[in-house]
């Protein structure tokens, strides 16, 4: 790879990196043809971003939907009733407290349930409380210029091997499909999910083309056309294919791709009649870019004929960012109190809050709260759910990891398997697809502004033309030259000195200049 040497360097910084909340409230009267309350199974809060938007001033305007939904017994029977409602809101969150946002930040999304309580006031009412959140990331390139030294300066230079500007471009795309079950008819969606997989990536003319599917996985109950409810359930899973062309100026075959598919919102309407759902997807397509680049950056400087004032900044230099993927299985027994479990209709689980942190030995530690649930029957034929939360943490081994190590990464649940044991439990296993991408920093003092004061000139003595310094292993060219008011080219000549940077000890010659 062909490297440059810049008079710039770029650096991502974090301009936000926090969370906003939205409390959720649902005073819900069933319709007529609903049946009354008896036992409330579950209900649960599915956040969503509807779109989301940053404007020039650094604020970001988030359109959020929440998909709540109830699930319900009937008295004296074991079919299940679902209540199905969406609650939609709005956010405004400024990004620019550290600064004016100079460009349009890359921006990432993370929506969670925080809780949920749900009672039935009446057979005919319930009453929904809860809150979700939206943890915020915003990352933007920020060019740092290397100064322009005056000439007849001395000046140290330190070439680095650094990420030039990061590249990156983002589509939102609404998909639609048909779904065929082969079912009867549909009473309604149980639950569901959605894993993206990336599955081709190519760069050509400033341009990148990304490939990829979202599979569908979802829980829905068959109808029951006598009790418009269910008492049997079937799974489906379907891949739905996903491209993009994603215009970026500047990529290249060797730069280092980072593409990623997010569903940022899914919704699936089944039509009863048919056996058909109706899947809409709104995904974002987003792929970033870097090439590693050599810099050389001033981190000294000084004059031989007068006094110099400098300042400096500290720089935090990226070096080239390398990959981490790798599939975790984490696994759990999940109990129930509703006696002995006859069947199964399906598990799932989500890693919420996850962390990820460097250890002491170097390796990646990925930490978080497990949620798993689990729809079934009991002996008796009458449907339950159990829910459980507990903190998993799981060694990634990774290589070169220090405490300066920058992690960006995902980490989502891919499958849920179960299986019954002979106490009457379940145990379940998570899969974790976890991606990350890890940038090692080099912090430099750098030399931002240099000031010759011309009127004070140093003091030279004429009488020696040359001096004597006895050195110690800590010492180089650089120090000893400017200690003695001279340049590193004249002592490297008159000692045969060939590494300039290599530590001197004994006697060194100092030549005046």
């Amino acid at each position: 790879m062909e490297e440059k040497t810049l008079n710039a360097v770029h650096i991502d910084e974090t301009v936000f990196d926090g969370q906003v909340e939205q409390g959720v409230e649902l005073d819900y009267v069933l319709p007529d043809y609903c049946p009354d309350i008896f036992k409330l199974l579950s209900c649960t809060l599915t956040p969503k971003t509807a779109s989301y938007n940053v404007s020039g001033d650094g604020r970001l305007d988030i359109d959020g939907v929440v998909y709540i939904k109830v699930l319900y017994l009937a008295e004296n029977s074991t079919d299940v009733y679902c209540i199905d409602q969406r609650y939609t809101y709005s956010k405004t969150v400024d990004m620019s407290r550290k600064g004016a946002v100079s460009e349009t930040p890359l921006v990432s999304l993370s929506m969670k349930s925080d809780y949920c309580s749900c009672r039935a006031a009446s057979p005919r009412r319930i009453d929904v409380r809860g809150a979700v959140s939206c943890r915020i990331k915003a990352v933007s390139c920020t060019e740092y210029a290397l100064p322009e030294i005056p000439r007849g300066l001395q000046v140290r230079m330190r070439e680095v091997q650094c990420c030039g500007k990061t590249l990156f471009a983002e589509k939102q795309m609404s998909v639609r499909e048909e779904i065929e079950t082969g079912a009867p008819g549909i009473a309604f969606i149980m639950q569901c999910d959605a894993v993206p997989k990336i599955t081709d990536l190519r760069v050509i003319a400033d341009k990148a083309v990304l490939k990829g599917t979202v599979t569908i996985n979802a829980l829905y109950g068959v109808a029951n056309p006598e009790s418009n409810g269910c008492s049997e359930t079937e799974k489906m899973s379907a891949d739905i294919p996903i491209s993009a062309i994603l215009d970026i100026d500047g990529i290249t075959d060797v730069h280092r791709t980072f593409p990623e598919i997010c569903v940022m919102n899914m919704e699936l309407i089944p039509k009863s009649d048919s056996g058909i759902i109706s899947c809409e997807l709104l995904v974002m397509c987003r792929v970033r870019a870097q090439q590693e680049e050599t810099a050389e950056i001033p981190i000294d400087v000084y004059s031989t004929e007068y006094e110099t004032e400098s300042t400096s900044n500290l720089l935090k230099i990226a070096a080239e960012p390398r990959t981490v993927s790798q599939n975790v299985a984490v696994r759990t027994n999940l109990t129930t109190d509703k006696g002995e479990i006859r069947s199964v209709w399906d598990v799932s689980s989500e890693l919420k809050n996850p962390v990820c942190r460097p250890n002491a030995d170097g390796e990646l530690v990925l930490s978080g709260q497990l949620f798993c649930r689990a729809f079934g029957k009991n002996a008796d034929g009458v449907p339950f759910l159990a829910e459980k939360q507990e903190a998993v943490e799981q060694i990634i081994p990774a290589a070169n990891v220090t405490g300066d190590t920058v992690i960006d990464f995902t980490a989502n649940i891919t499958d849920t398997g179960f299986s019954i044991k002979s106490d009457g439990s379940l145990e379940l296993t998570a899969s974790i697809g976890f991606e990350a991408s890890l940038h090692n920093i080099k912090p430099i003092e750098a030399i931002n502004s240099v000031v010759i004061a011309e009127d004070r000139p140093k003091d030279k003595s004429d009488e020696f033309a040359l001096r004597i310094c006895y050195t110690n292993d800590s010492s180089d060219c650089w120090s000893i030259a400017k200690q003695c008011n001279t340049t590193v080219k004249a002592i490297m000549e008159e000692n045969e000195i060939e590494d300039c940077d290599a530590p001197l000890s004994g006697m060194i010659i100092i030549p005046t200049v």
